[in-house]
């Protein structure tokens, strides 16, 4: 049959208008849907990778304080009975968000003061090595051994297992002791309980965002018995 003047030309067949705008609706969706699933997966990623930093960030922190912590006290220099600036014990100073002891130290095996506290978002650690001739413990500045901690907390018992709380007592003891330092107020366990002291809680909280992603909290605690009081 012959074509009439009203069909389209043979070999021309096109889409209408309206199936066009159709086609170009459910090309959208499909795009739109492909890039939230996109989104979703790269936000899903970049938090794993922050949590799995922070987690990686806190356990080598906590790891490190528990081993020295533990070893509080071991004092093969013989410096405890002989430091001049009081108290001489294996604690030195002992606050919620601080503590400083005697300890080996294998770098330069002998004894050393280590102090541990956080600085802004800085978990820190200071190393005063034992000065036999001035009977002090000396020479150390704050080093950084943790990025974005949001928290650090001590907490003490006695061989009892009681809480030794912190109080408000006037004394030139600082976190850690530092020699001619004025008298004034610091909360902190005094001199009878820190030789009191066998155990210490310890809990590291760290904290990180990045843009577009929503922060990101780890938190871990560690219980330590020390080996030489």
């Amino acid at each position: 049959m012959w074509p009439g003047p009203n069909d389209p030309p043979a070999g021309r067949v096109g889409f209408t208008l309206l199936e066009t705008l159709i086609s170009a609706a459910l090309f959208s969706f499909v795009v739109v849907g492909v890039y939230s699933l996109y989104t979703t997966m790269q936000s899903t990623m970049a938090r794993g990778e922050l949590k799995s930093d922070l987690q990686q960030n806190a356990r080598v922190a906590l790891d490190h304080m528990t081993r020295e912590i533990r070893m509080a006290g071991y004092d093969p220099s013989g410096a405890i009975p002989t430091v001049t600036l009081q108290p001489r014990a294996a604690i030195r100073a002992a606050a919620s968000g601080c503590l400083s002891f005697v300890a080996y130290n294998p770098t330069s095996g002998a004894s050393s003061q280590i102090t541990y506290d956080l600085n802004g978002t800085t978990l820190r650690r200071r190393v005063d090595v034992w000065d036999a001739a001035n009977l002090a413990f000396s020479g150390g500045s704050p080093q950084p051994l943790a990025e974005s901690v949001n928290l650090l907390t001590f907490s003490y018992y006695d061989a009892y297992n009681v809480l030794l709380t912190p109080a408000n007592w006037s004394s030139t003891l600082r976190c850690p002791p530092v020699a001619g330092a004025p008298a004034q107020a610091q909360v902190q366990l005094d001199y009878s309980q820190m030789r009191r002291l066998r155990r210490v809680g310890v809990l590291v909280q760290t904290r990180n965002s990045r843009p577009g992603v929503f922060s990101e909290f780890f938190t871990l605690t560690s219980d330590v018995r020390l080996r030489n009081m």
